[in-house]
């Protein structure tokens, strides 16, 4: 870690408003810290931030309800540049790689700057001066004036501020933080340069550009988006995939493969009419009842009303939680009631595990209302009856300035113990985990997951030596493969001890997309090969997304790993 001017590194000056911590003034940087030694160049009133990746840090943490941030500034190189501001846990971003303004964070997405031009005052190499203030629970971002918006923020704690060039170059004039109080950013900008060593050195593989282990189970068109699919293995070895068209929209696609993943075929016509009206991430279980009858279930967030042209539109939301089932290995199928408004989400099951007493236990995820919106919090459901009732849902997962999602629970290999991997929404850190070893009915406090374990939507299976292969879209901070569809190799012993020994990670496919894949299925074959499904951009082209099979085996990636 480096300071760069280590004179009055902190300028606590008691104000109105509290004290103040300087950054950056009349262009000298005099509170100002780069992660892993990133450093500025002085300009003619200005510094410039020299290392791209990098995030400079105003030297005080704001502590307290009320802050208020400063910024007089320019971005060369803005088009599609990505330079943004980090506010704690958000992320503002000037202008992404579609040219438009982007958020990370729950508060600020609420603002909705996904697909906005930004404004007229920031443009290619012009001055302009942004505002943060945070004053009666509200956020509010103002350019050269005037208000870019103004969203409810309930954070307890703002956290550090941070500017990043990224793809551009920052001038920076002025950089100034008001609050009640400061703390030093030391530890955060530690925290980060471990983790930057950790990303830098951690073990894996690439097998991304190895087409022949892949198969196209759906391939996109410039028109048509193919997403989320889950994947049940059957007894007689097929595997049956299920997926939605676009993003998070309407189920009925459907597809079979009897050869272990090499080949799949169309399988839509066997469900019924009413299955296209569910939307969302469908999720596919096979599940034993206390008869000892199997049943294949697909549950998803909402069943539309007939007149809904919108899937985003919440208000034509008919049903929560909708299902179709399948009493014979998935030959036919039929729909099933929904489980109804107790079950508002945002992904339906998004994994279950059969506790020791044959019962079956079910997390998912929602929001406010079920919109997909900050602060979102992990539900969890028991069925006793082999899928067709649940109880009442059980709040198990809520974290302040974290939004917890998409859950992802397994049996350790001794049979003892629950853990539940779950991402983060917020992308500023860490994935989360927790642990239960009374089948569910307490959870330990949610904690960081290790950092290769970082990222969305995790699945898995358990080796014959007791090793677990996980599956996700890697989001790990600083991640050399982040954005793709990973794998992690490990023992257990290592998630909960955050040990690195006897852990490596493969890249199985690259995103073209920058991130928007990794919503998998994973299977272990009875030959040793692992088979996982996913969604991911696979051509550099004018096609979106696909549903894609991978075929690997561990005793091959075990020898390859760097």
């Amino acid at each position: 870690m480096k300071r760069i001017i280590c004179a009055s590194v902190l300028s606590l000056a008691l104000a109105s408003a509290g004290a103040e911590c300087a950054a950056v003034v009349d262009g000298r940087a005099v509170g100002l810290v780069g992660e892993n030694g990133a450093k500025v160049e002085r300009g003619a009133g200005y510094v410039t931030l020299v290392d791209h990746k990098a995030l400079y840090y105003a030297s005080g943490v704001p502590e307290g309800r009320d802050v208020e941030v400063r910024v007089r500034m320019a971005v060369d190189g803005l088009a599609k540049s990505a330079a943004s501001l980090k506010l704690g846990d958000q992320m503002l971003g000037f202008e992404g790689a579609g040219g438009t303004m982007f958020s990370n964070g729950g508060v600020l997405a609420r603002a909705k700057l996904g697909g906005r031009e930004p404004p007229a005052a920031i443009r290619d190499g012009r001055i302009f001066e942004l505002r943060v203030a945070r004053t009666g629970g509200r956020l509010r971002v103002s350019i050269d004036g005037t208000e870019l918006f103004d969203v409810p923020d309930g954070r307890r704690k703002f956290g550090a501020v941070a500017l990043r060039p990224w793809r551009g170059t920052m001038r920076v004039y002025e950089f100034s933080l008001k609050a009640e109080r400061f703390a030093s950013v030391d530890s955060l900008v530690a925290r980060e340069e471990e983790i930057a060593r950790t990303a830098a050195s951690f073990p894996w593989i690439d097998l991304s550009g190895d087409k022949a282990k892949d198969a196209i189970v759906a391939e996109g068109r410039p028109d048509l988006y193919q997403g989320h699919p889950t994947t049940a293995l059957l007894p007689d070895g097929r595997i049956i995939a299920v997926w939605c068209t676009p993003h998070g929209g309407w189920c009925g696609p459907a597809a079979e493969s009897c050869d272990g993943g090499y080949t799949w075929t169309r399988i839509d016509d066997r469900f019924p009419e009413g299955y296209k009206r569910h939307v969302n991430c469908p999720s596919i279980y096979r599940l034993v009842g206390p008869d000892g009858k199997a049943r294949l279930w697909v549950w998803s967030q909402a069943k539309m009303r007939p007149e809904a042209k919108d899937h985003r539109d919440h208000r034509e939301w008919g049903e929560a939680m909708p299902s179709v089932m399948s009493e014979d290995e998935g030959k036919t199928w039929k729909e099933m009631p929904a489980l109804g408004r107790k079950f508002l989400c945002i992904m339906a099951f998004s994994s279950i595990v059969q506790l020791k007493d044959g019962s079956y236990l079910g997390l998912y995820h929602t929001g406010p209302d079920g919109i997909d919106r900050s602060p979102l919090g992990v539900l969890q459901s028991v069925s006793k009856d082999g899928g067709f009732t649940w109880s009442e849902p059980k709040s198990v997962c809520a974290v302040e300035g974290k939004d917890p999602c998409e859950p992802y629970v397994f049996r350790s290999p001794d049979g003892d113990e629950l853990c539940c991997l779950i991402r983060e929404n917020t992308h500023t850190g860490c994935s989360l985990m927790m642990f239960s070893r009374d089948e569910g009915k307490t959870w330990s406090k949610a904690e960081d997951a290790p950092w290769a374990l970082s990222g969305d939507r995790h699945q898995g299976v358990q080796l014959p030596d007791g090793r677990l292969v996980i599956v996700f879209r890697d989001m790990a901070p600083k991640s050399p493969t982040r954005g793709h569809f990973v794998a992690w190799v490990g023992p257990y012993a290592a998630i909960k001890s955050k040990e690195t020994k006897g852990t490596y990670r493969v890249k199985l496919l690259h995103s073209y997309a920058g991130w928007d894949c990794g919503y998998p299925g994973i299977h272990l074959l009875p030959d040793g090969t692992v088979v996982a499904t996913t969604y991911i951009k696979y051509w550099n082209d004018a096609r979106k997304q696909s549903v894609v099979c991978t075929r690997f085996r561990v005793d091959e990636t075990d020898k390859g790993a760097r």
